[in-house]
């Protein structure tokens, strides 16, 4: 796992180093993106594409700094809300869980370079390492459960998060409601340390596997924030001189990890195909040439976005038959290292 933050300073840090002729634009906001009938004052050309004269239907981008920039591609990586996706017209669909992610940045009392992951009835917690020991938190809950652990003191709220990777569920329902309560974080997390070394005294002692993620020691302040957990598809990656990547492109559950994944699949894709089409003389903001990427990801990512959608509602069930089953296949992959790698494999190729 990288941190947005060291991820950002990295790609910035790579244009600084490039010669390519790129303009970056800091600390501005489009506000506005329209088709276009004429160049305007401070109207910037892309720097990609030939600076003489342009057709009017290129989409042209009003920034707060009041220059216009004219683009034969405008590449929409702006996340969720696209303006670039509006602009575009491009539709989208999906479904919403009902639930919000709650994450936080978490301090450990060791070192980890292994992933954690383990289904609730309220929904899965994970723990991604970060290096140095820290990890990254991701839990899914219901609106009741999120405000209640947002809020939470910040000592309360990594006793249950240590005990939401190791306790039955009905004792982390006790725990939820003696937070409710409004007991001290004392209080809470004094039952949460008796509860956690029960439960350590009461489980087989196996030494060469690490079934629990390491104790939590800190969480750090003001990191806990929350997000509508929800899938969207488009109906298409491309429209007239647009291509959307990343989240601007699709939205999914983050249980699997996969959402930055795909949007990484997404960039190297389109620049393979743009740089073949300014090899061969092609527009590289063409329908041609953009429907090429939009056949080569469109399919892979809504059929990823349906196996994370499916993997929820499989975890999320509660009917015996269905529990059973759902174990029975999760104990079989555990025993059998071969499938589990061929899995791992085909969801990160």
């Amino acid at each position: 796992m990288i941190e947005t933050k060291n991820f950002v300073s990295g790609l910035l840090q790579s244009i600084h180093n490039t010669d390519a002729n790129i303009d970056l634009f800091e600390r501005v906001k489009v506000v506005e993106i329209d088709g276009g009938s004429g160049r305007a004052n401070n109207e910037t050309a892309n720097t990609t594409a030939d600076r003489g004269s342009l057709a009017p239907s290129l989409p042209v981008i009003s920034l707060s700094c009041k220059r216009r920039l004219r683009a034969r591609l405008l590449i929409g990586a702006d996340g969720v809300n696209s303006c670039v996706r509006k602009y575009a017209g491009i539709g989208t669909y999906g479904t919403e869980y009902s639930q919000f992610g709650l994450v936080a940045t978490l301090c450990l009392e060791d070192l980890n370079s292994t992933a954690y992951q383990r289904f609730l009835p309220t929904g899965p917690i994970a723990m991604l390492p970060f290096p140095g020991g820290f990890a990254n938190l991701v839990w899914s809950l219901d609106q009741n459960l999120v405000q209640l652990l947002k809020t939470v003191p910040e000592g309360a709220f990594t006793s249950l998060a240590n005990a939401a990777f190791r306790l039955p569920a009905y004792e982390l329902e006790y725990l939820y409601g003696l937070a409710r309560t409004g007991v001290s974080e004392s209080e809470i997390i004094a039952e949460a340390k008796w509860r956690l070394e029960v439960f350590d005294r009461s489980r087989p002692i196996q030494p060469s596997s690490r079934l629990f993620p390491p104790t939590i020691a800190a969480t750090s302040p003001r990191s806990r924030i929350s997000f509508p957990l929800r899938m969207r598809m488009v109906d298409s990656l491309i429209a007239n001189r647009v291509a959307l990547v990343g989240d601007a492109g699709h939205v999914m559950h983050p249980l699997a990890g996969q959402g930055l994944n795909m949007g990484l699949e997404d960039v190297q894709c389109l620049v393979d195909i743009l740089e073949h089409a300014v090899l061969t003389g092609e527009d590289i903001g063409a329908r041609s040439v953009l429907s090429r990427y939009n056949k080569q990801r469109y399919v892979r990512n809504l059929a990823m976005q349906g196996i994370v959608d499916k993997t929820w509602h499989i975890f999320g069930a509660s009917i015996p038959p269905v529990a059973a089953v759902r174990s029975q296949v999760m104990n079989w992959l555990d025993m059998v290292p071969a499938a589990k790698r061929l899995l791992v494999e085909n969801v990160m190729a």
